[in-house]
């Protein structure tokens, strides 16, 4: 650390030292490959810089000498350890950052990312801002900001062809009705992952739009929120109540250019109903433009509670895989607002949320909750599991209650039951990105 203090005499022996370990090493992982004579010159050559080390009396410029001659051999039996390539010279540090990363990851601190807006406002999932030819957006510089301050990514949709755009959709479903389909999608514009695939037609052309995995396109937001703003509703049908809605009418109104099948990128088959949009584009022209902002990413503390229990009112991350009314799904963490443990009775009336017949505490969350201070909704009873309308649960041994702080647009407890002490991962410390006003200590 401090070789600008060291006299030159020192730096040619710490050399010195550096050239006798490699020769070792190449000796001991390379004998069985190199000729007798080679190891027997290596040998001498490390011999004599070996002496001139361990002379009192060294002469530099001898010292400088027995270093060159065990370089120029080094050089022609070193293998992959002498000379070596940019990668080849950091590899071992490589492995040893991944080890003492993974190991840190999988003990101490976690990074996550927030997939959905269920703890919406207390943290943020993905957000979206649609623009239109009257507001394009933000200008490139301004863009380049956003994207390294919050996150933001910019999609935008070209007409390949004139025509008018007809939308696929998948006849009698109620929330997600465009066919989606698993597609390669890269990471930060150079990791390669999966995304969404959704696919339009304009002019007899197929148009596609890639999302991360976690956004529902068609409603305008992360998968599993329960509700939301759609991007295509508001790019499109900015006069109707909402694009399911603008679909429908428009069905209604026998505004259907045909009825088939369509075959989605990974190669499946489904039936889908063309519907007129009324929208007419030239070649060249933007059909859909929109910024994706990233969801807030937190730092997880993986190792209180491996000497404390969890509370109710923790920011609670867990693992879907060990829930039951999860297991079929993707495996993936959660984060919810921790709200009962073994023991706790609970109910949810009027949309109040009980905790032994007591408004829970431990959290500014379930005080806004309860008195409804917008933007906070109340809590609701829309699962299908526990806390159902008119009902009083008990929660058993060994397990938890979670609840999202958005309510009336959080799957959780409510919808798929307890989380049991195998899910857990631990409890938020820290947002550390994007740099938005709710940077720092998590709530």
């Amino acid at each position: 650390m401090f070789g600008f203090l060291q006299s030159e005499n020192s730096k040619l022996r710490a050399t010195a030292k550096n050239w006798l370990y490699l020769g070792h090493k190449v000796y001991n992982f390379r004998k069985d490959e190199l000729s007798d004579a080679e190891i027997s010159e290596l040998g001498q050559r490390m011999s004599e810089l070996r002496g001139q080390l361990k002379s009192k009396t060294a002469d530099a410029g001898k010292l400088k000498l027995a270093i060159e001659a065990v370089e120029a051999h080094m050089r022609k039996v070193g293998g992959a350890f002498y000379p070596q390539s940019m990668f080849s010279e950091n590899v071992d540090f490589i492995l040893y950052f991944l080890i003492i990363y993974l190991g840190f990851t999988a003990f101490f601190i976690k990074p996550f990312k927030i997939p959905t807006n269920s703890m919406w406002p207390t943290y943020s999932g993905m957000t979206s801002e649609v623009w239109t030819d009257d507001n394009p957006g933000p200008g490139v510089l301004n863009r380049a900001f956003r994207a390294v301050a919050f996150g933001a990514v910019r999609y935008n949709l070209e007409a390949p062809v004139d025509g008018e755009l007809l939308i696929p959709i998948w006849p009698g479903r109620h929330e997600s009705i465009l066919p989606v389909s698993e597609v390669p999608k890269r990471h930060h514009l150079i990791i390669p992952g999966k995304g969404n695939g959704f696919v339009f037609e304009i002019g007899g052309k197929q148009v596609m739009v890639k999302t991360p995995s976690d956004f529902d396109l068609a409603r305008g937001m992360p998968m599993g929120d329960a509700q939301g703003e759609s991007i295509l509703g508001k790019a499109w049908f900015p006069d109707e109540p909402s694009f399911f809605e603008a679909i429908q009418k428009r069905i209604v109104e026998g505004k259907v250019a045909r009825r088939g099948r369509l075959t989605l990128a990974d190669g499946r088959t489904t039936d889908v109903v063309y519907v007129k949009s009324g929208l007419i584009f030239k070649k060249g022209d933007t059909m859909l433009s929109f910024d994706l902002h990233t969801g807030d990413q937190l730092f997880v503390d993986r190792m209180s509670y491996h000497f404390v229990k969890p509370k109710v009112g923790d920011g609670f991350v867990f693992k879907t895989s060990e829930v039951d009314g999860l297991k079929s799904g993707r495996d993936s963490f959660y984060i919810k607002r921790l709200s009962g443990v073994e023991g706790d009775t609970m109910r949810i009336e009027d949309g109040r949320l009980f905790v032994n017949e007591e408004q829970p505490t431990g959290s500014v969350a379930f005080r806004f909750n309860n008195e409804k201070v917008a933007p906070y909704d109340g809590y609701l009873n829309l699962g299908n599991r526990l806390l159902r309308r008119g009902e009083t649960i008990t929660v058993p041994e060994g397990m938890h209650v979670v609840l999202g702080d958005n309510s009336g647009n959080s799957s959780d407890s409510r919808a798929w039951g307890y989380v049991p002490e195998a899910a857990i991962v631990g409890r938020p410390v820290m947002i550390f990105y994007p740099f938005s006003k709710r940077f720092g200590l998590a709530k």
